[in-house]
């Protein structure tokens, strides 16, 4: 019997254009989100309406503007799953938006989602009330059982700041600091994990230094809840030092894979053994390291991903063999000289 290899992953297709008229529509509901309050402790926040409300604003920055590209391994499982990603783009997070987007365009508003969210967030005006109707909790253990225990598909970056915040020169690492609470939670609540692995988000801006030590020392874990003190160039603050704001992300490409859920198949009384623990944390970010370099390879991320490098270079090649002779040969050896 022919081996029939393997399953062909799921990738998010495109949408059409929204029209003028369905872009206003997200902007009202964004103006009527903005006059609410949060509740980040409320399951009840979600509003699939809003949701559907959000999506053509939503697509516009999905397709056109971070050109995102979203595999699945394979379909999440029924039921409650913990969804693992790592964390890119300091406070501006552009990945997350596409994240939310291929959620919902794969299974709908009826299918219950929601994703664990820093305190500060909640804070800013407006924006705390929409990602809280969007299906944002506050990041605490008791917040992701109870939405677990609804059956949901619970969204958790266990890297928090810190992976958010890195410098560029790690941009392909996953860096939780080695937080292992996300294991222990799978393990007593007998759930999936699903890792979810980003690239890309980290090419909007530039840091240079997490800062973490400087955190330290200032007390900004105790005070802010920030583990780091980013220094760095970032829209359109420019210079970063110090708490990050959100920046203004450039249209960078996002390329994301969602891996193939990884069941612990460890007993509830597993949570408290530490090398259990330990052999699960690796088990899960092995694997998403893994795919973290397998996306960096493909090249299908960033300000200029490879397939865009290459067409411009086809385009340039046909124009250059329109020019005279001799000026082909100073631009190929001009090109020869920058490869």
């Amino acid at each position: 019997m022919r081996s029939q290899g393997p399953t062909p992953r799921i990738t998010i297709a495109r949408a059409d254009d929204p029209t003028p008229a369905a872009l206003a529509g997200s902007l009202r509901a964004l103006a009527r989100a903005a006059r609410e309050r949060a509740r980040p402790n409320d399951l009840d926040a979600r509003d699939p309406r809003f949701i559907e409300d959000l999506d053509p604003l939503m697509s516009l920055l999905y397709d056109r503007y971070f050109r995102c590209v979203t595999e699945f391994d394979e379909d999440l499982p029924q039921g409650p799953v913990l969804v693992v990603g790592n964390h890119n783009g300091m406070t501006g997070t552009p990945d997350m938006f596409c994240h939310m987007t291929a959620f919902w365009r794969r299974y709908g508003t009826g299918r219950v989602g929601y994703g664990l969210m820093h305190d500060v967030p909640f804070t800013v005006p407006g924006a705390g009330a929409w990602l809280n109707k969007a299906g944002a909790l506050a990041a605490n253990h008791e917040n992701a059982k109870r939405a677990l225990a609804r059956g949901g598909a619970v969204l958790v970056f266990p890297g928090g700041d810190v992976d958010a915040c890195k410098p560029y020169r790690d941009r392909y690492k996953v860096d939780f600091g080695s937080r292992r609470g996300f294991i222990r939670l799978a393990i007593r609540e007998q759930i999936p994990v699903v890792p979810l692995v980003s690239v890309g988000g980290h090419s909007s801006l530039f840091i240079f230094s997490d800062g973490r030590r400087i955190s330290k020392a200032l007390h900004l874990d105790r005070w802010f809840r920030s583990n780091v003190w980013p220094v760095g160039f970032a829209l359109p603050w420019g210079l970063v030092f110090g708490i990050p704001y959100p920046h203004l992300p450039p249209p960078v490409k996002i390329h994301t894979r969602i891996l193939a859920p990884i069941r612990l198949d460890l007993p509830p009384r597993a949570a408290e053994d530490p090398r259990a623990v330990d052999a699960a944390y690796e088990r899960v970010v092995g694997a998403m390291q893994g795919a973290a370099g397998d996306l960096r390879d493909a090249g299908r991320h960033g300000f200029l991903p490879r397939e865009e490098r290459d067409a411009i270079a086809e385009r340039l090649d046909a124009a250059v063999e329109h020019l005279p002779k001799s000026l082909r040969l100073v631009v190929r050896s001009i090109r020869g000289a920058l490869s």
